[in-house]
């Protein structure tokens, strides 16, 4: 078996580093907006990572060695975004390292590294995880001390050759792309979330520190004979809503959740509640289950799919589901919404209602931006488009 070298050269993180999780599904769609999804993977592609390095001295030298004769291999690849620290201290000897792993990439029969400032290192194989500490296959062979770092490692390849972009003589840059070469297995347990007729409902807020975009896809078919006027259909006669989420992650729980999230939903394939981030009616006054709210045309519109049910946020923190039976006009300045449960509070205890859609995710691709690395900063985007939910199956 060919020699694995450990990755050395850490990330410049004045850059970040860019992780992409990317299922892969088959939606076979009909006319109707009606989808049969098909997971193609069992666990998504990780491109882990994609980040720059700026390399001087002897570790440009050392990393260039290591780079010409291993380049196409596969590396032992420090998942730096997840590291941890030794809580005490530990002797030689000793198979038990105190730390934190929650929500970080430590997978039993896989090596961890344990690093020191002074460049003391160890590669060791897990046997066994709890959720603060990690039990070695071996003892260690040297001392650590209290706040030694601890990396979780993942067999990886280099996606691309690296540019070596040389400043001087012995000062190198480069961007480099790893992807993951191993089953990328996580947990996808959201009881965390609600759940509001059969599906989960994503109630984690987006980050409105800058705008997100939405709109209503329609299934369209043009025809045209390049004489006559095109006709065009559109052939589900319903709106497909997509919302784009950002979420600005400060916490490691946080991270861990999220990630949960998206290993449920498979990329594409499964499905989960949306609120449209907006607040679509003002209410004016509460009686059991109906509503009266501020006329927005609603009874005009009519009830369909994706924009029948509805979040109502309450003052306490709360957040109450219902579904619309039935709309009428009351006057030119208010309509009644009958529920089909009631609702035993007062209007001023209301603070938004907005519209809930069950949606998927609107790509396969997920990108996670580490601007900081444990537990530090994290950026991610997504896109979330509605399904058909009385034609989904449970």
């Amino acid at each position: 078996m060919a020699k694995l070298f450990l990755w050395q050269a850490e990330p410049n993180w004045a850059d970040g580093v860019t992780e992409t999780l990317e299922w892969k599904t088959d939606i076979l769609q009909s006319y109707s907006g009606a989808e049969q999804r098909i997971a193609r993977r069992l666990s998504p592609r990780r491109t882990f990572f994609e980040f720059s390095i700026l390399l001087a001295g002897d570790e440009r030298a050392r990393f260039e060695n290591r780079l010409a004769y291993a380049g196409t291999r596969t590396w032992y690849l420090p998942i730096y975004s997840d590291t941890t620290v030794l809580n005490v201290d530990i002797m030689a000897g000793s198979k038990i390292l105190q730390c934190d792993t929650l929500g970080r990439d430590f997978v039993v029969g896989n090596k961890v590294l344990i690093q020191s400032e002074s460049n003391k290192s160890a590669l060791l194989e897990i046997a066994a995880i709890n959720s603060c500490s990690i039990t070695l296959v071996n003892p260690i062979t040297t001392d650590f001390s209290a706040g030694t770092i601890i990396y979780p490692i993942r067999l990886a390849v280099l996606t691309d050759v690296p540019e070596l972009t040389r400043h001087n003589d012995d000062l190198v840059s480069s961007q480099i792309r790893f992807r993951v070469t191993e089953h990328n297995a996580y947990s996808n347990d959201v009881s965390f979330l609600p759940v509001y007729h059969h599906f989960p409902v994503l109630e984690m807020q987006p980050d409105w520190s800058e705008s997100l975009k939405g709109k209503y896809e329609r299934l369209l078919l043009e025809l045209d004979n390049n004489s006559s006027i095109p006709v065009r259909i559109d052939t589900a006669r319903l709106p497909f809503f997509v919302q784009e989420f950002r979420w600005f992650m400060t916490e490691r729980n946080e991270q861990k959740q999220l990630r949960q999230l998206f290993y449920y939903l498979h990329g594409q394939q499964k499905n989960i509640w949306v609120t449209s981030q907006s607040s679509d009616f003002r209410v004016l006054n509460i009686n059991e289950r109906m509503l009266d709210v501020v006329n927005v045309d609603f009874s005009k519109i009519g009830l369909m799919p994706g924009r029948r049910d509805i979040a109502i946020a309450l003052i306490d923190g709360r957040t109450l589901y219902r579904r619309i039976q039935s709309a009428a006009v009351l006057s030119d300045k208010a309509e009644r919404l009958l529920l089909d449960e009631s609702i035993n509070v007062a209007a001023n205890d209301i603070v938004t209602i907005s519209f809930l859609t069950l949606c998927r995710l609107d790509s396969d691709a997920i990108t996670w931006e580490h601007i900081t690395d444990a537990d530090g900063l994290a950026n991610i985007t997504c896109s979330f488009r509605g399904v058909r939910d009385e034609l989904e199956s449970i």
